[in-house]
């Protein structure tokens, strides 16, 4: 039986939502048995990429560590995922079926694979980019697979997995505007959203543009529609897909930043970042990454090699 549940996070404005393979809805914001919330701390980061090595091949399904956070999670039936639901191509309702897809929902699906033996036990709860940190350290979430980046700030709150994918930001102007670049836009409204690295690296930006956090890229997309912000700079993939959805808007620049994207974990199961790593491992070796990358993001051009995976240990 399908064990799939949908849910909001951390605030109202997420909002509730149902798929028809759905059993029940559960309430966000918390779950079975919050995990501990670890105290930030100072990391030393000489890599952002870097992760924690796996402890070895990925265990079957089923067969997990005694006491480990995966039996956790399979005695209690189901991975609680962070995710996105208007991030095309990576995290989306689509409106045609209501069934969520997207290259991070399909790696979550393997998650429940690994873990269970099937992609049915998940239970998604929609968060925006800001609430990734908050939803992990409070445990309203065992994971956040949402394009994630991975930064020297972030593994001062939370763990992250080895890479899977590596974005990059951009800026997405109106077709008329003439600006070629974030250089070009001092003193003009850039928008990303609140609590990202992106909109860190528009508050950073040489040109001094003026930085707009909202809630989200697709709050971003609207208020450039709409005229009150002159630009909008987040991850590239994320502007392809919006991009997609508005033919008056372009792409513009080379990249300003490298964003790593990883699976985010609390700090409280070092032992879980080691199981999702033997996981990644196993995705990068079998091809299973790279036909993802294949099914979902094609149009951005052929798969590059799967990003290799770093470890601190």
């Amino acid at each position: 039986m399908a064990l799939v549940f949908v849910a909001g996070l951390l605030t109202a404005g997420c909002g509730l939502f149902g798929t028809p393979e759905s059993t029940s809805l559960s309430p966000g914001g918390t779950r079975d048995t919050a995990a501990p919330a670890p105290t930030p701390k100072a990391t030393a980061c000489a890599d952002p990429t870097a992760s924690l090595r796996p402890d070895g091949p990925l265990p079957r399904a089923g067969d997990l560590p005694s006491g480990s956070y995966a039996q956790q999670i399979y005695n209690r039936g189901r991975v609680i995922a962070g995710i996105a639901q208007d991030t095309l191509m990576f995290g989306y309702l689509n409106p045609l079926d209501n069934q969520l897809e997207g290259f991070d929902i399909d790696l979550v699906r393997q998650l429940s694979q690994a873990i269970f033996g099937d992609d049915l036990h998940v239970e998604y709860r929609v968060i925006t980019p800001g609430q990734s940190m908050q939803a992990l350290q409070t445990g309203g979430v065992d994971v956040v697979v949402r394009t994630l980046p991975m930064t020297c700030a972030g593994w001062s709150q939370i763990d992250y997995s080895s890479e899977y994918f590596e974005a990059g930001q951009r800026v997405m102007v109106p077709k008329a505007s003439t600006a070629q670049s974030i250089d070009d836009l001092g003193k003009k409204r850039v928008c990303a959203p609140a609590g990202t690295a992106a909109l860190a690296n528009v508050i950073a930006a040489g040109s001094k543009p003026t930085p707009v956090g909202l809630t989200d890229q697709t709050d971003c997309l609207v208020q450039l529609e709409l005229g009150t912000v002159d630009a909008v700079s987040t991850d590239d993939v994320i502007l392809d897909g919006l991009a997609a959805q508005d033919p008056n808007v372009k792409i513009v620049g080379p990249r300003m930043a490298t964003l790593p994207y990883a699976i985010g974990i609390n700090r409280a199961h070092p032992d879980f970042v080691r199981y999702v790593n033997a996981l990644l491992e196993q995705v990068r070796a079998n091809g299973t990454l790279t036909a993802m990358y294949n099914r979902w993001l094609a149009q951005v051009g052929p798969p590059p090699p799967a990003p290799a995976a770093r470890y601190q240990d």
